[in-house]
């Protein structure tokens, strides 16, 4: 009996060996990924001299620890036994407040006031958008600040206690809100939307186990965003309504996003969220604004849902002004490739959106860049490149010209695009000598 229980165990031992390796080389079972930003090291290649100096053993060492087989089942242990005995949370920068709301780090220093910039630094700013915001009036364009509601913001009584400073400083929020409304620039102040409507709004605003905005709550704003722009450019282009709400313990991404990162195996019992049905009227297609976005997380849920390829006649997302995102099948890519100068002239609309904790980093440098272009003579620049567009739009409209250009690029073996645009500019270039002999 006692050889027998012996064998057992060796068997329950070697299958307990075996089983990563099958689940590893053949995915069988599925695992579901862990989630967060964590990067998957690359199988090593050996040679001779990566053997000797012990760069190969060391990396092969930790490409197996990092994908041997049931390794997300094994950090989800991990972390649940660390959270349920020890109340530790290992997803960086996420908070336990109270009553198990999640927080993140950036924004409970956003609504205390400890990433405060300081006033020269917001002065600096202001006064760049300004003149930024006056270039875009004067040729017909706009620019829309929106200041999205932070979760620190909204729910300050469930920020742990040991986290609350001393006393509330200024906060980058309030500051760039006041002075951009003395600038008379258009802004939308999601923290004063969200805590006007907290007593009353019936339906929820913030998850508890998410730091985005809920869907209803990206709705209002939205709203307002679409009323704004309607009002500044003095056209109407869109009815937008919220309808239909379905309410549900079943929540989508990103409602549970902190949760997800921490990777435990236990659910997170969160309260009902609002997924309401967005509905989008065309009034006059062709008054719709193109849009440039350039915004940080907060936008994903606008983006990724197709409402922005709905509400705008042509829109693009650039995220943290470093990487461009579209609505149809085109690949991103990267900010530093796209020409500031070309892209300015084909935009109506130019929505700058951003969360109360990324305010230290006003813009993204978007608004940075496109003063320099401004200050340093860029604007005769792109006045230039503004007539040229213009030249080739009208041209598109001229049947018997783009038959003519047809051949044309055929004969040179050049896009039509290619030839229009060269002739635009052959046409720009000789109105300029006929008004400047």
């Amino acid at each position: 009996m006692q050889k027998q229980v012996k064998h057992i165990l060796f068997a329950i031992l070697m299958l307990m060996l075996i089983l990563p390796f099958i689940q590893h080389q053949f995915d069988v079972p599925k695992i579901r990924s862990l989630k967060g930003a964590y990067t998957i090291p690359e199988k090593p290649g050996w040679n001779f001299i990566n053997f000797l100096n012990r760069t190969f053993q060391d990396s092969m060492n930790t490409y197996i620890e990092q994908t041997i087989g049931y390794r997300p089942h094994f950090v989800r242990l991990h972390n649940q036994l660390q959270y349920s005995l020890f109340d530790t949370i290992n997803a960086r920068g996420v908070i336990m407040g109270k009553e198990g709301y999640l927080f993140e780090m950036n924004y409970i220093k956003a609504y205390y006031g400890l990433d405060f910039v300081g006033d020269e630094k917001i002065a600096e700013d202001i006064n760049k958008t300004i003149v930024v915001n006056n270039w875009l009036k004067e040729n017909n364009k706009m620019l829309l600040v929106v200041l999205a509601p932070g979760k620190g913001s909204f729910f300050p009584e469930y920020i742990p206690d040991e986290l609350k400073p001393e006393s509330k400083g200024p906060t980058n929020y309030n500051a760039y809100y006041d002075e951009l409304k003395k600038a008379q620039i258009a802004v939308i102040g999601g923290n004063h939307w969200f805590n006007a409507m907290k007593d009353t709004s019936r339906l929820a605003l913030f998850p508890k186990s998410g730091i985005h905005w809920s869907y209803y709550g990206l709705g209002v704003i939205f709203d307002s965003v679409f009323k704004l722009m309607e009002d500044r450019l003095d056209r109407e282009f869109i009815n937008f309504e919220i309808s239909d709400v379905k309410v549900t313990r079943r929540l989508k991404s990103p409602d549970r996003d902190l949760w997800e990162g921490m990777n435990i195996l236990i659910p997170y019992k969160d309260y009902p969220m609002p997924y309401p049905e967005f509905k989008f009227e065309i009034t006059d297609s062709s008054k719709m604004p193109r849009v440039i976005t350039v915004a940080d997380s907060y936008y994903w849920q606008w983006f990724e849902g197709n409402y922005a390829l709905k509400g705008f006649k042509e829109n693009s997302f650039w995220y943290y002004n470093n990487q461009i995102y579209y609505p149809d099948d085109r690949s991103p890519k990267e900010r530093a490739l796209v020409s500031l100068m070309d892209t300015v002239v084909h935009t109506d609309v130019f929505l700058l959106l951003q969360t109360d904790a990324n305010m230290d980093r006003f813009g993204f440098g978007f608004i940075d860049e496109l003063y320099e272009l401004l200050k340093d003579g860029g604007s005769a620049n792109l006045a230039k490149q503004q007539a040229i567009a213009k030249i080739a739009e009208n041209l598109r409209k001229n049947e018997s010209m783009m038959e003519m250009i047809r051949d044309k690029a055929l004969k040179r073996g050049l896009s039509i695009e290619e030839m229009i645009k060269l002739d635009a500019v052959w046409i720009y270039d000789h109105r300029q000598k006929e008004n400047n002999p």
